[in-house]
């Protein structure tokens, strides 16, 4: 480890990195988005955000609510599951955003009002067994929210806080990570729900963030036809060679530590941009590493015990957990590396025809192990997963 230098680097789910880099474009239109609509009163198209596993959708989904947040936002922040209904979730955050906004101000806590009378409408239909207490006496109010049809309690429930927020002099942010995994019927009508909001002439200042697989498009699509015109699609790319130097250079230098030009070739040949291989590379090469300089032999050392970490943590528990003929299909799909394999050559490689492949393909997207990145061909969620499977004679 290096003399009195903290290690900067943090690998792992969803952990802020020292340095965001590549994504600056991303983050800048989303500012862009909330000072339009900070200036206007009025809501914007909704964002779907996807990308493989890894290259930091829920990085950078957390760093926009942190900068809605320094705007004065009222964000409300979800991870979408299969085992909960999407509405009962989106009840739990939005009470927790709401509790937030009364105690802002008496101004804030007066705009919202109404949208407390909302939300309890909402919340009796949607969780009624769930406890909501904001201190002070709340009544559900008729009519608003409480048809019982989703779609329309969902958009009623997001337009009573986008006018409260407008209200207020603020907007709202409803993001959403993982958006993939909630259940066809909850997506379909948060579609209809958000669809509906940006038909009225002056849309209240809500702004829709959601992330995912890059599957997502797909399956929003296949929730309601029209999803594919209704969001704005942004995709996340593993990052540059100069993104990946900055990476690895900037929160060096800042605890006086440089790396030569053999060490960084290295690690850029063998991350590949892999943006959560880069930070298990870079942490665990700062803690062999003998001295301020980082040379290509603490490069290799570190590589190595990095790569031990990811498979472990990242690969071996999916390999683990896909059934046998999930397994001979992963293991045929591997042979491109993590190039897209078309179908018709994975149905060769096992011998089968390729209607008889349906079911270990079917099931492997729904795992989400697999997406399909163009017609006839699957890729792998999660990049170097095809090189884990070689390396180890799977």
């Amino acid at each position: 480890m290096i003399l009195n230098a903290p290690n900067p680097f943090r690998p792992g789910a969803g952990r802020v990195p020292p340095e965001l880099v590549g994504r600056s474009a991303v983050l800048s239109d989303f500012m862009g988005v909330l000072g339009s609509m900070a200036g206007s009163g009025e809501g914007e198209r909704p964002w779907i955000i996807s990308g493989l596993r890894g290259v930091g959708k829920t990085v950078l989904l957390n760093q926009c609510g942190r900068n809605a947040v320094d705007a004065g936002w009222v964000v409300v922040k979800l991870e979408a599951s299969g085992s909960q209904p999407l509405a009962v979730q989106l009840a739990k955050e939005i009470y927790v955003a709401l509790r937030k906004a009364a105690t802002v101000s008496e101004k804030v806590k007066q705009a919202f009002k109404e949208t407390f009378s909302v939300f309890r409408s909402f919340q009796i239909k949607v969780d009624p067994a769930g406890v909501y207490g904001f201190g002070f006496d709340v009544q559900a109010v008729a009519g608003k929210a409480d048809s019982g049809q989703l779609s329309t309690d969902v958009a009623e429930m997001l337009e009573s806080l986008g006018l409260a927020a407008r209200a207020a002099g603020t907007g709202v942010l409803l993001a959403v990570d993982e958006l993939q995994e909630a259940p066809k019927d909850d997506l379909a009508a948060l579609n209809v729900a958000l669809h509906q909001l940006g038909q009225d002439p002056r849309p209240v200042p809500l702004m829709f963030l959601g992330t995912g697989l890059p599957s997502l498009p797909a399956v929003l699509a296949k929730a309601s036809s029209y999803a594919e015109r209704m969001y704005l699609y942004r995709a996340l790319d593993v990052l540059s060679e100069e993104d990946t130097k900055e990476a690895l250079l900037v929160p060096s230098r800042r605890e006086r530590v440089n790396w030569t030009e053999a060490a960084l070739g290295i690690v850029l040949g063998v991350s590949r941009g892999y943006p959560y291989f880069v930070q298990a590379c870079g942490k665990h090469i700062w803690d062999v590493a003998a001295s301020r300089i980082i040379d290509a032999e603490d490069a290799r050392i570190g590589i190595a015990r990095a790569r031990d970490e990811v498979d472990a943590g990242l690969y071996k528990s999916r390999w683990e957990r896909a059934t046998t003929a999930q397994q001979e299909f992963m293991k045929a799909m591997a042979r491109d590396g993590d190039n897209p394999s078309l179908v018709a050559d994975i149905a060769t490689r096992l011998g089968r025809a390729q209607t008889a492949v349906s079911a270990p393909r079917q099931s492997l997207i729904q795992a989400g192990l697999v997406y399909t990145p163009r017609r006839g061909y699957l890729a792998f969620t999660v990049p170097g997963m095809a090189d884990y499977i070689n390396r180890h004679g799977h």
